[in-house]
């Protein structure tokens, strides 16, 4: 899969909600100093609140902070701001393979690919819809993603 490809797709958590389970060792425990130094420090507090250390990991909170219930661009302004709920999310930023597609997305670099996250999407969401499903001996359920057993 290509990086556009990939990054449209994680780029979809503008809408939803993960628990507190998913991303609490951020907030506390992350490295032998503490918190995740990739999040914004104040935004800290909010997310310390919303998840407090040995608080309920069930807890929903919102992927796209600001308006996560709109298919809109401010998750990305919310990675470019320090502000991914998901490690793996803010990792669209800071790393080098990636940032350039989320810059083009928030209209930070105008280019040849000329990306716009709505019509990549739907382009996203046509090539997904292309692939076959794998049955029997076909394909395989990887015990590591990247990596064949």
């Amino acid at each position: 899969m290509d990086f556009i490809f990939v990054n449209v797709y994680i780029g979809a958590h503008t809408i939803g909600t993960t628990a507190c389970q998913f991303f609490s060792n951020r907030l506390y425990n992350f490295t032998a100093n503490g918190p995740d130094p990739s999040i914004d420090p104040s935004f800290l507090p909010q997310l310390q609140s919303l998840c407090p250390q040995n608080g309920d990991g069930s807890k929903r909170v919102a992927l796209d902070t600001g308006s996560q219930t709109k298919f809109d661009l401010s998750y990305y302004s919310n990675l470019r701001n320090s502000r991914g709920i998901l490690q793996s999310d803010q990792a669209l930023w800071s790393d080098a393979s990636t940032k350039t597609t989320v810059q083009r997305y928030l209209g930070l670099i105008k280019g040849l690919l000329g990306l716009t996250f709505n019509v990549e999407f739907g382009k996203s969401m046509i090539k997904m819809g292309n692939i076959e499903l794998k049955t029997g001996t076909d394909g395989e359920i990887r015990k590591i993603c990247s990596a064949i057993n």
